[in-house]
């Protein structure tokens, strides 16, 4: 069953006459094409609703598609089709419009309009066999970029200068950045998400390398806390710490259990460990069209992992004004239990 058709499939089950997608990774997800606009599907009917700067690239999906191009405004695009159509339930994705859009929307609709915040992403979060094997070359890129690094760390290169090397590396041997590269020195690396600076690399520092390459439009996403010379004993201990807490979170991986389990075995390693408070996000992430995707590790999820889910573990310990540790990992969810992926998958 191809991905439109399962998604079809679950908008008759949802008793739905009417789909309207609007979020550009879900349109790319179904037909296979970055798009400005939007898909409007019915049983019987899908249109591809576009502006002009897409039209050559949207007639090349084929006659299965109704394509209509707008040269003023997507709403009144979709008011015409909406009139033409005239479906009694309508789902659209609430979480991926603005308010503005939906007032402009329900003005031009006359039918019933349902908010679905995350339905195709709940279907996105299992990969078939070749989205893995996309996530895999961008991972095996990401891995690459990460030992290369380590080959150009000296003292007086600057967070900056690695942070442009990192680019360079993906851009050369993939389709591009996940997400701009975390390059931290020192103390630094206590910014989870802190940007490269001039700041020179001295002996006897941490470095933070967080980075991810992209392939086929699927992401990577791995982090990796180094030591350049030698560290105090503390960081030796919170390395180990953190690690411990990684390799809790991975035991506990299988089908059938909630993502929030996961998340918690994490934590009680850091808070046994005394470093409750200085753990400051969740303890991991699905990752696929996005570097941040459905299933989510945090302590209030309800999210059940599932045989061919993708995600990270990447517990961490920040001390503010003196250094942190990240220790980030990629993970396929599958019959036995979480993969790690490594150099032989």
């Amino acid at each position: 069953m191809t991905r439109l058709n399962k998604f079809l499939v679950k908008v008759k089950e949802e008793n739905l006459n009417a789909f309207l997608v609007t979020e550009p990774h879900n349109i790319f997800y179904l037909i296979n094409c970055w798009i400005q606009g939007a898909l409007f599907l019915t049983p019987s009917k899908k249109f591809l609703i576009t502006s002009p700067l897409y039209e050559e690239e949207v007639n090349l999906k084929g006659k299965d598609w109704e394509i209509v191009v707008y040269h003023n405004t997507l709403e009144q695009v979709l008011k015409t089709v909406g009139r033409q159509i005239k479906p009694k339930r309508c789902g659209f994705e609430s979480s991926s419009i603005s308010y503005y859009q939906y007032q402009k929307l329900k003005e031009n609709w006359e039918r019933e309009l349902v908010p679905y915040p995350h339905l195709i992403e709940e279907i996105r979060a299992v990969k078939d066999e070749k989205e893995i094997s996309f996530i895999r070359d961008a991972w095996r890129v990401t891995k690459s970029t990460i030992d290369f690094l380590k080959g150009e760390l000296h003292i007086g290169v600057t967070e900056k200068q690695i942070f442009n090397k990192a680019i360079n590396y993906i851009e050369e041997n993939s389709d591009g950045i996940s997400f701009p590269p975390i390059v931290l020195f020192g103390e630094r690396t206590s910014l989870p998400h802190g940007r490269p600076t001039a700041r020179k690399l001295r002996k006897d520092e941490l470095i933070l390398l967080d980075l991810g390459a992209k392939v086929k439009g699927y992401c990577a996403d791995l982090t990796a806390t180094l030591f350049f010379g030698n560290v105090s004993n503390k960081w030796l201990q919170i390395y180990k710490l953190v690690s411990e807490a990684q390799k809790k979170g991975i035991n506990e991986v299988k089908p059938g259990v909630k993502s929030s389990q996961i998340d918690e075995s994490v934590r009680k390693v850091i808070e046994k460990g005394g470093y409750r408070e200085a753990f400051l996000h969740t303890s991991g992430h699905g990752v696929g069209l996005q570097i941040h995707e459905k299933p989510f590790l945090k302590f209030n999820s309800e999210e059940v992992l599932k045989e061919g889910m993708v995600f990270t573990i990447e517990p961490g310990i920040y001390l503010p004004g003196q250094g942190g540790v990240r220790l980030e990992e990629m993970f396929l969810v599958t019959k036995e239990g979480g993969k790690v992926f490594n150099d032989n998958c």
